[in-house]
């Protein structure tokens, strides 16, 4: 695992299994939100992913946690992966008949199932990065997963609206089965150190427990990204809903306006690929430091200039951007350094059921927010309170972490 060609190799091998399948999962997730749309003609199926996928994390998550850190990572992922081209082949046979009676019942059902799988595939693999490389390799890796995932959000719409004007829903399920298969070949071929945890099941819950207060530095870093993950939600909601029925634009001028975030994520992706830091924590939180301050100038910057609202989006969507794709990978590196490899499952089932979870949650908050108070003011409150909390969560948990210390 410490040879170079060998961690290149490895890199290149993950980096695409995470391309290939979250291209597949996009395309299809959004193909399926149209089918619903043009079925039912309800907005409701929109929502399925966003609201299944955390209920599902929350409820399962105890079971995730235990299985990924009990048995072999890879055959957990590969395991998922199969089980989820079988659902997908179940989905496109009964596809027609669904159509005829009732899609959207169907299509819950199915997006429950394929949550799991997925589940249980993403933190397998997001908890093998230090079976896959070499510790001098994890941030590479996590930045290459990252920008992947980028990669595939800007191609995934448009490929996914023009794919379904052009061909029957069918072959789009059969595109997703042949992607989810792509994936298994890939991780089939990806190497993994053997991993081998004899910890008892009934233990999990009291081991995070201690391994979040056995490390202040962890928690205050994961209290701070969770914040930030659900100020961000204030862009995704608030540039479609300020664009299209404030300032009267199309959805095209939206779109291309959150696509620049996509943009920031691979430019801060490469970047933090191609550098070593060597004190990750102090990195970490001065860039966590740095997103806060960004929000509250949107916010300043929205409240005086509201006429140049356009640029001010364009520039701070491609800024955020940067700075979650410069934070996220050395926070998973961290992550991946500081805890048991036998407990990794554990920590990582928390970290994405958690960040999931806020999603919904800062869907609601905001939705309400801008429907009933100026958008300036919604940025500008938004902004300071996360400031607030960040310069809370940094004094006191920084000072608890001295004394543990």
């Amino acid at each position: 695992m410490g040879d170079k060609r060998s961690n290149l190799f490895q890199l290149l091998k993950a980096g695409t299994t995470t391309i290939i399948n979250a291209l597949g999962a996009a395309i299809f997730t959004y193909a399926l939100s149209l089918k619903l749309l043009e079925i039912t003609g309800s907005a409701l199926g929109y929502g399925v992913n966003i609201f299944i996928g955390p209920i599902i994390g929350l409820i399962l998550s105890p079971v995730i946690s235990k299985v990924v850190d009990k048995y072999p990572r890879k055959n957990v992922a590969i395991v998922a992966e199969i089980a989820l081209v079988i659902c997908l082949v179940i989905f496109l046979i009964i596809y027609p008949l669904a159509v005829k009676t009732n899609l959207l019942v169907v299509s819950v059902v199915f997006v429950s199932i394929s949550n799991i799988c997925a589940r249980f595939f993403s933190i397998s693999y997001l908890s093998s990065t230090p079976d896959i490389v070499s510790k001098d390799y994890l941030q590479k890796l996590n930045a290459i997963q990252t920008t992947g995932v980028a990669i595939a959000g800007i191609a995934a719409l448009p490929l996914a609206g023009y794919i379904y004007g052009k061909i029957a829903f069918e072959y789009i399920i059969l595109i997703e089965i042949i992607t989810e298969i792509l994936t298994i070949f890939l991780t089939v071929i990806t190497k993994f150190k053997a991993h081998r945890n004899k910890e008892k099941a009934h233990e999990t819950g009291k081991k995070l427990i201690e391994i979040l207060q056995g490390n202040m530095e962890l928690t205050r870093l994961t209290m701070i990204a969770m914040l930030l993950n659900l100020a961000v939600t204030s862009l995704t909601i608030g540039v479609p809903y300020v664009v299209i029925h404030v300032l009267k634009y199309s959805s095209v001028v939206s779109g291309d306006i959150q696509s620049l975030y996509s943009i920031g994520v691979v430019l801060g992706g490469a970047v933090i690929a191609a550098i070593n830091i060597k004190n990750i924590t102090r990195f970490i939180i001065r860039l966590y430091s740095s997103f806060a301050v960004a929000l509250l100038i949107l916010g300043i910057s929205l409240s005086f200039f509201k006429h140049e609202t356009l640029i001010i989006f364009i520039v701070f969507e491609l800024i955020l951007g940067i700075s979650t794709a410069s934070s996220d990978p050395p926070l998973f590196t961290y992550v991946q350094e500081v805890i048991p490899k036998e407990n990794l499952g554990k920590v990582m089932t928390f970290l994405y059921t958690l960040a999931q979870l806020l999603t919904p949650v800062g869907v609601l908050i905001y939705s309400t927010l801008f429907a009933k108070i100026d958008y300036p003011t919604v940025f500008l409150i938004s902004g300071i309170v996360v400031n607030i909390i960040v310069i809370v969560v940094l004094l006191f948990l920084g000072k608890k972490s001295k004394n543990l210390a």
